[in-house]
């Protein structure tokens, strides 16, 4: 398992269960306080609560069993956090972990820059913010610079975002040309990808 400050940290079972009776936000919320001494934002709050409703979703559509399941992972000597980590085994048995970015994202805009940023609303107001994919793509080399089981190849890491809201249109927005070669390495789902995504977990 992964050493380091996680926000909620369970067995299958038990999140479904958390899920089911409305009590996954608010886990994460007694989490958080204790861990970082203060009460997070109502949409950081609205935000845990879809993300719990999405994740069980996927990993029952992709009849994904004995997983483990954490939500922000905080990537160490950062303040970064990693919204989703399941922990399991792939078809050789062998251990493997996904980590999933979230984003609730509707509306994006593509911009002609160099790092693949996009510009959306967020936090508040439109913002420049960075394209989920090269996100993920940071998390992931992160982690695999700070786990050691990662580095002698004893577990596979697959890093992906999923945009549940989001509308897949081609050459637009998440989707614009500038950032194919980004998407090739680590996949954004959205909203008609659920099978897709669930496929790709099991």
């Amino acid at each position: 398992m992964i050493s380091s400050k996680i926000i909620y940290n369970n067995e299958q079972d038990k999140f479904f269960k958390d899920v089911l009776l409305n009590k996954f936000a608010d886990a994460m919320k007694e989490n958080f306080v204790i861990s970082f001494g203060r009460n997070p934002g109502e949409p950081e709050y609205n935000s845990w609560r879809d993300a719990g409703e999405k994740i069980k979703n996927l990993i029952e559509l992709g009849d994904l069993k004995n997983i483990h399941v954490a939500f922000e992972y905080q990537i160490p000597y950062t303040q970064k956090r990693v919204d989703c980590l399941l922990f399991g085994k792939n078809k050789l048995e062998k251990g493997i972990i996904v980590h999933i970015e979230l984003k609730q994202w509707q509306k994006v805009e593509a911009l002609d820059c160099e790092g693949n940023f996009v510009e959306t609303y967020t936090g508040g107001g439109l913002r420049k913010v960075v394209h989920p994919s090269q996100q993920v793509k940071g998390y992931h080399d992160y982690i695999k610079g700070f786990v050691e089981v990662l580095e002698e190849d004893k577990l596979d890491l697959i890093g992906c975002s999923y945009c549940p809201n989001y509308r897949k249109k081609e050459g637009e927005g998440l989707f614009n040309y500038n950032y194919k070669e980004i998407l090739e390495k680590f996949p954004l789902y959205t909203n008609e990808d659920i099978s897709e995504l669930a496929n790709r977990l099991k």
